[in-house]
């Protein structure tokens, strides 16, 4: 049946005019009754007086750490826009990895695997290097004098970590590893390449890599292959195969840069792009799979974690501080510090797009509190147990009382999401589909699928008639905006599409599960019989 497309105007995003969009999610044969007004989810700052355009790309080869000064107003100079490169905190213990790997499950019993999904799979395994890696699958790239784009036939187009981790994780949703399926030859290869790497970095700075101008540093932070292969690491924790004790020394190794850069507010200064609060999602994803599979990871980072994605989700917090202490950087009332001098598009590197703050910020919440379920259940055995003494029983009840509170703000966080999810005018993001788009829907997936029933009925059927209209001939997804490179934009859309196959703690669905069941209108065991109505 001939695709219709119903054109999207900045004002069903931002409120002003200025370009219209295709999302094909949003393609449809029938028109849409209106849609519910969503939560106000998008800031109110001078981005609104400014007609949309596609940003400029960020030049990395400008000052160090600085992001692309873009016009006034517009997303060029994202958070931490004119902050150095993040310097390490060498105070902070190095990460180690144990051998404790938390038993896992799937939330809702997976769809098999469907003709597009097979289809996307086999060009992306097509498109691996003789390195191993996986590079961006064309499009721009940033480079040349003044830091802007290049594109064309005849620029490089090197692998990197960011588009490799990517297509290892969509290969893993699969049913791949390094020892089992039919690309395991593939992953083996990919995960080489991606350890090796590690391995070569420096122990002290915040990259793993040299290559430099990709669409993903530019666009969703410096440091997103850092955050990228620390994410994958944790999930090919006891999959790698002969590999593993590699794998596990470059996790240690991510992780330890990862939790001696982090800022007090959970950011990471330098992580200059356009949409950065996307990377933070990604970051934060990769510190709680890595401590479900072993890394040991300080209470104080988790918090960090949680604290930030609260703030995305409320659009309050910034995504990265920069050094007080640098020359360049000044400082606001109290203290703070003023991470540019122009208007940024959004509090939370979001770009000004709602879509992309909430799915991280709402995702990132979960992903905290189920790391927390897991602390309470070990809470539990502890006060169950009679031979614990009084201090480990008071901190098990604090550890309790903690993830009670926990619980509660994310039952808000997440209400707030799923009311956002049923409006087109939030899911359009930018109005046509980017990486971005395909990454915050991932998050937006990852998170529903946990709970099931209708709200991720609803959207996970949404997202696989989208993105199976949109998919092209040949196996893959493009971008239309920002992010086009072939390779995320594929892996990214196989990602939303196997969203059902995300694996989770077994006592993190048990409690999810708990929870579904208890409604909020139920009696309390202990409340009360209502009196009876007299007669009339």
């Amino acid at each position: 049946m001939k695709k219709l497309f119903r054109p999207l105007a900045l004002a069903t995003v931002v409120g002003v005019g200025g370009i219209a969009g295709t999302n094909y999610l949003l393609a449809q044969e029938k028109p849409l009754t209106p849609a519910e007004p969503p939560i106000k989810v998008l800031p109110d700052e001078p981005l609104k007086r400014i007609p949309r355009l596609e940003p400029p790309a960020i030049g990395l080869d400008k000052v160090p750490g600085r992001g692309g000064d873009g016009p006034r107003g517009l997303p060029g100079g994202q958070n931490g826009g004119g902050a150095a490169d993040s310097k390490p905190d060498t105070n902070v213990a190095a990460v180690k990895v144990n051998d404790t790997i938390v038993k896992t499950e799937f939330a809702v019993k997976p769809k098999d695997l469907s003709p597009a999904v097979k289809k996307g799979l086999e060009y992306l395994v097509k498109g691996q290097q003789e390195d191993g890696g996986w590079n961006q699958g064309g499009g721009w790239r940033v480079g040349g004098t003044g830091g802007g784009r290049v594109d064309g036939p005849k620029v490089e187009d090197p692998s990197d970590i960011g588009n490799s981790c990517f297509v290892l994780l969509a290969l893993l949703r699969a049913g791949n590893t390094a020892t089992e399926g039919e690309y395991k030859e593939a992953v083996k290869k990919g995960l080489k390449y991606v350890i090796t790497k590690v391995e070569k970095a420096d122990k002290d700075s915040l990259y793993v890599t040299d290559v430099r101008g990709t669409q993903l540093q530019s666009k969703i932070g410096n440091y997103v292959d850092t955050f990228l292969v620390n994410l994958v690491l944790a999930e090919f924790r006891g999959k790698s195969g002969d590999q593993e004790k590699l794998l596990v020394a470059a996790l240690e190794k991510t992780m330890t840069k990862i939790v001696r850069h982090q800022t007090a507010d959970g950011g990471f200064a330098g992580n200059n792009g356009w949409a950065t609060t996307l990377s933070m999602g990604i970051c934060n994803k990769s510190l709680v799979r890595a401590k479900e599979r072993g890394a040991v990871v300080d209470e104080k980072a988790l918090a960090r974690v949680m604290a930030q994605a609260k703030g995305a989700a409320d659009n309050v917090a910034p995504v990265a501080v920069a050094d007080p202490k640098d020359p360049k950087v000044t400082t606001g009332p109290a203290g703070t510090v003023a991470l540019s001098a122009a208007p940024v598009a959004g509090k939370a590197g979001d770009a000004g797009v709602g879509l992309y703050r909430l799915s991280q910020g709402a995702g990132n919440f979960q992903d905290a509190v189920n790391s927390l379920r897991l602390d309470a259940e070990k809470a539990r055995q502890v006060i169950a147990d009679p031979k614990a003494n009084k201090d480990d029983r008071d901190r098990a009840e604090k550890k309790l009382e903690e993830v009670k509170q926990a619980e509660v703000t994310n039952d808000k966080v997440q209400a707030d999401l799923a009311k956002n999810v049923r409006n087109d005018g939030f899911v359009a993001g930018f109005g046509n589909n980017g990486g971005e788009e395909f990454l915050s829907f991932m998050n937006i997936s990852e998170t529903l699928v946990l709970m099931g029933g209708k709200d991720w009925d609803d959207w996970d059927a949404k997202m696989v008639k989208g993105m199976e209209k949109a998919q092209d001939k040949d196996g893959s997804w493009q971008g239309h905006h920002c992010i086009t490179g072939k390779t995320f934009c594929t892996a990214g859309a196989l990602l939303v599409l196997m969203a059902d196959r995300t694996p989770f703690p077994t006592e993190v669905i048990k409690v999810a599960r708990e929870k579904k069941e208890v409604k909020p209108n139920d009696p309390k065991p202990n409340d009360p019989k209502p009196e009876p109505k007299p007669e009339k």
